[in-house]
C-alpha cells in the first residue's frame, strides 16, 4: 500500500518487464518512481525487488514505444522523456546471432544489439580475425530468398539441419575485451615448436580465439562446390528489380540492430560492402581475402552481377592457378622434406 506522503511526493508508478531465464520468478514489476531518479537507480530499484542472484552488468532498459536503448545511466527519467505510460523492457544487450557468411557458411555468436551496427561489425570481425572491419556490414535476406527458403522446407520430406558454427563461447561475444588476434600491433613471427618452421600466421593469431585450427580451415579455405541440384534450390534474382532488392536489405551503420528490428537469434549476412580493400596481406589475412574471394564466387554462380562469359572464363582460369599453384609447392614441400629426412637417415 503506497501511503499519501508518497503521493505528496510527486512520484508515479512506472511498469518495467524483466527478460530473465528464471520461469518461477514475475517478470512484471510496478515500481514506485520520480522524474528526478536517474537510469542508474531504477536498475538498482529493479534488480532489488527482483532478488535473484545473477551478473546483471550486461543488462540494459529498451524502451519499446520509442525504439530506443536507455545506455546514459546518470540521465533522470525526465531528462529520457519517461512517464507513467512507458514500456521499459531490462534486457540483455549482447544476444544471439546467426550470421551467413560470404562462403555460404553460418556462424552463431552473441552480438551486442544495443551498440551502432559499424561497433558490432567490429566486434565480429575481431571474432572472425578479419582485418579492417569497415569494409564490411550487415544485410537483411530479402522477402524473396525467406519465401524460396520456407517453400524449400515445406516441399522438403524430412527436417533440414543447417551446419551451424557455434562462437557463442568467445570473449568478445561475451561483452569482453577479447585477444588482440590479428590486430596486434608487433606482428611478431612464431615458430612451431616441432618442426621449427614459421608457423602459419593466421593459425597463430586464432591460439586464444573461439576458432580452432579446424573452424579456422572452414573459413580461410574454399570448400567443395555444390551440386547443380542444390544451386537449383537456392534463389537466383531474374530481373533487375529483384537485384536491386537485394542491395536494399543494407542495415544503418549509425543505429543498432535492435532499433532496426532485428531479434534475437535471426540471421543475417555478413558482406564485403565496399569493394576498395586496403593492405591485403596473405600471411594475416588468410580469412579475409578467401571470403572476398567467395563472394565474388558465389555471386556469379547465383547471377547476382551481371557479367561477360569471358570474364567468368577468366575468374575460373584465376582460380584453377591458384589452386595448381597451391598444390605444386605442396608437393615441392612434400618432396624436400622427405629428402632432408633421408639425409638424416644416411647421416646415422
Amino acid at each position: 500500500m503506497i501511503s499519501s506522503s508518497e503521493y505528496g511526493s510527486h512520484s508515479w508508478e512506472l511498469v518495467v518487464t524483466a527478460d530473465h531465464q528464471h520461469e518461477e520468478v514475475q517478470k512484471e514489476f510496478l515500481l514506485q518512481v520520480t522524474g528526478d531518479l536517474h537510469v542508474g537507480g531504477l536498475m538498482l530499484k529493479l534488480v532489488e525487488q527482483i532478488k535473484i542472484s545473477q551478473d546483471w552488468s550486461d543488462y540494459a532498459f529498451w524502451w519499446e514505444q520509442k525504439n530506443c536503448w536507455l545506455l546514459k545511466t546518470h540521465w533522470t527519467l525526465d531528462k529520457c522523456g519517461v512517464q507513467a505510460d512507458a514500456k521499459l523492457f531490462f534486457t540483455a544487450q549482447h544476444k544471439m546471432l546467426r550470421l551467413r557468411l560470404p562462403n555460404m557458411k553460418t556462424v552463431r555468436l552473441k552480438v551486442s544489439f544495443s551498440s551502432m551496427v559499424f561497433k558490432a561489425v567490429s566486434d565480429i570481425c575481431k571474432i572472425l580475425n578479419i582485418r579492417r572491419s569497415e569494409e564490411l556490414s550487415l544485410l537483411k535476406q530479402s522477402e524473396d530468398t525467406l519465401k524460396k527458403k520456407k517453400k524449400k522446407d515445406k516441399n522438403s520430406k524430412e527436417p533440414l539441419t543447417e551446419d551451424i558454427l557455434n562462437l557463442c563461447n568467445s570473449p568478445v561475444s561475451s561483452g569482453l575485451s577479447g585477444s588482440p588476434g590479428l590486430y596486434s600491433k608487433t606482428m611478431t613471427p612464431v615458430y612451431d615448436p616441432v618442426s621449427g618452421t614459421p608457423a602459419s600466421s593466421t593459425i597463430t593469431w586464432f591460439s586464444d580465439s573461439p576458432l580452432t585450427e579446424q573452424n579456422c580451415s572452414i573459413l580461410a579455405f574454399s570448400q567443395t562446390n555444390c551440386s547443380p541440384e542444390a544451386l537449383a534450390e537456392m534463389y537466383q534474382p531474374r530481373t533487375l528489380a529483384d537485384k536491386a532488392k537485394l542491395s536494399a536489405g543494407w542495415l544503418d551503420s549509425s543505429r543498432s540492430l535492435m532499433e532496426q528490428g532485428i531479434l534475437e537469434d535471426d540471421q543475417l549476412l555478413l558482406r564485403f560492402k565496399y569493394y576498395t580493400f586496403f593492405d591485403l596481406n596473405p600471411k594475416y589475412d588468410a580469412v579475409r581475402i578467401n571470403q572476398i574471394y567467395e563472394q565474388a564466387r558465389w555471386a556469379i554462380l547465383l547471377e547476382e552481377i551481371d557479367c561477360t562469359e569471358e570474364e567468368m572464363l577468366i575468374f575460373a582460369a584465376l582460380q584453377a592457378y591458384h589452386v595448381s599453384k597451391l598444390s605444386v609447392s605442396s608437393e615441392a614441400q612434400d618432396f624436400t622434406t622427405e629428402s632432408e629426412v633421408d639425409e638424416v637417415e644416411a647421416a646415422l
